[in-house]
């Protein structure tokens, strides 16, 4: 605007014409008129200086001009605050090093005064090393929300989320939207990346989701045992960055912005997750023919020189995605999986663990530990695998070999079967006394007569050892009274005592009548 007014008075028009023009006032228009005769403009002595250079310089600031003390004080270490800068320390760290008797504030002015700031500010961010990847090193991997879709089915609200992978030399970028992230869509989506680019990197690199670990950790996360032996069949290492650190995948964290821009211009219609797939593969595509900003290259056509030889070979088979689920034992020793139950040790009761299954086994998990491996239940009329080492005491005593069973079938099957109903009235509880009672009567009495006497028993439901008892001894009774009776010689040695053979004649006529 001071060019313009100097210009037109330059040119010979009047106040009242610059104002009405240029809508300023006649006051800065009289300002202006007496700084440019000071400097010679109006007379032509002075020619007037070409735009950018500006016609009335600034005025010097006068406090510019004086210099402090603690000022001259700090301009004798100027060059050693310099250097530490430089080296990335701290301004409180430089400012408790020196020595000299001055205020903090008074330091820090210092600093903006002479523009140092700037250099620690700079130093510091150099320090940070760039994180360089080998052809084939590795895959970072991250999560982020794309949109909120109304289902057009239901009239809900879902949240579509983008699965993102870069390869850390190339910058070769893929993405597959998925509804959610959990163990079965993140190994699946993973596997489909895999055969994307036709191998496999050394490493995968992520943060902490659930679906790769269980606990974060700086130093020694407890990864989730299903992604471990995904990991484990394609022959990659794991490494799940330190929470907090998204700077270490900095690949892909750059890429979850950029993903929302590349597929901003869709819209906002919803024409179904494959529409959309292949929209933002489309956009993907041509995201990876540009050149990168960082490495001034074109990702695909280094993926395909340089990195795509790298990877190690796919597996002739492909990974069979198991089943996941996180759950607490019951009190019976059982962990619950797809509605059925298998066992593991009493040490566990109670505690956390995790189950995989497949179609073929079901392998039991404890921070991070196999603690069990079950025969997956396929019948839907059994709904529980109990081992026999995880069997209680009383459950192990009656089943087929135990010893207290084998001990009994030598002595008879009628002995054995009053030994499992004597074991199942206890539920729980073994009454040894009862048990051992029966099984130590083969000291006295024969195993045939034992047999015999459980069979009487069973016949009556007396199940008891006293009862099996009492029937022994009434056996016992009766032969030794047949030993006591008098020979038939004795009996016809008197007069009044007729043979028996009559009487039986007498009742066998007595029938026949």
């Amino acid at each position: 605007m001071d060019r313009k007014i100097v210009e037109q008075l330059v040119s010979g028009k009047g106040f009242n014409v610059i104002c009405k023009d240029l809508r300023v006032g006649k006051n800065r228009v009289s300002h202006i008129k007496e700084k440019a005769r000071e400097y010679g403009y109006l007379d032509g002595t002075v020619p007037i200086p070409s735009y950018p250079e500006a016609l009335f310089p600034d005025p010097v600031d006068g406090r510019s001009l004086k210099t402090s003390e603690v000022d001259l004080q700090l301009q004798e270490h100027k060059s050693w605050i310099e250097d530490r800068l430089r080296a990335g320390w701290q301004p409180i760290t430089i400012f408790e090093e020196l020595l000299i008797d001055i205020g903090r504030s008074s330091f820090y002015r210092f600093l903006h005064r002479h523009k140092l700031t700037e250099i620690g500010e700079n130093a510091r961010r150099t320090l940070i090393q760039e994180i360089v990847y080998d052809p084939g090193e590795a895959l970072i991997l991250d999560w982020g929300k794309l949109r909120n879709v109304i289902d057009p089915d239901s009239g809900k609200k879902r949240t579509l989320w983008m699965f993102i992978g870069v390869l850390g030399c190339s910058r070769y970028m893929m993405v597959h939207l998925v509804w959610s992230y959990d163990v079965p869509t993140t190994l699946s989506t993973l596997e489909e990346m895999f055969r994307e680019l036709g191998g496999v990197p050394r490493r995968i690199v992520s943060d902490n989701p659930k679906c790769f670990a269980l606990e974060a950790s700086k130093y020694d996360p407890l990864l989730n045992p299903v992604y471990e032996r995904f990991a484990a069949h394609y022959g990659t290492i794991i490494e799940c960055l330190p929470p907090g650190a998204p700077e270490l995948k900095g690949r892909v964290e750059r890429m979850v912005p950029f993903c929302r821009r590349l597929y901003e211009a869709h819209g906002t219609g919803w024409h179904g997750m494959a529409e959309s797939q292949q929209y933002m593969n489309k956009k993907v595509g041509i995201a990876n023919e540009r050149i990168h900003g960082t490495t001034r290259r074109k990702p695909i056509e280094v993926f395909l020189k340089e990195e795509a030889a790298a990877l190690k070979t796919l597996p002739p088979i492909s990974y069979e995605i198991e089943e996941f689920h996180e759950g607490s034992v019951r009190k019976d020793c059982h962990v619950r999986f797809r509605d059925k139950y298998y066992s593991v040790e009493e040490d566990y009761r109670c505690r956390k663990v995790v189950v995989i299954g497949d179609s073929r086994q079901v392998s039991i998990y404890h921070k991070g530990k196999l603690i069990e491996v079950h025969d997956r239940i396929t019948d839907p009329h059994i709904s529980k695998s109990t081992k026999e080492c995880h069997k209680a005491p009383w459950q192990r005593s009656m089943m087929e070999g135990s010893f207290y069973r084998k001990r009994a079938a030598r002595l008879g099957p009628y002995v054995e079967e009053i030994i499992v109903k004597l074991l199942m009235q206890g539920n729980g509880f073994i009454d040894t006394r009862k048990v051992w009672g029966i099984l130590s009567l083969d000291k006295k009495y024969s195993a045939d007569d034992i047999n015999e006497a459980c069979r009487k028993a069973l016949s009556v439901d007396a199940i008891s050892y006293r009862s099996i008892l009492t029937f022994l001894q009434l056996k016992a009774a009766c032969r030794q009274k047949d030993k006591e009776e008098p020979s038939a010689a004795a009996i016809r040695t008197s007069k009044f005592v007729r043979p028996i053979e009559e009487y039986q004649q007498l009742l066998s006529f007595g029938g026949k009548s």
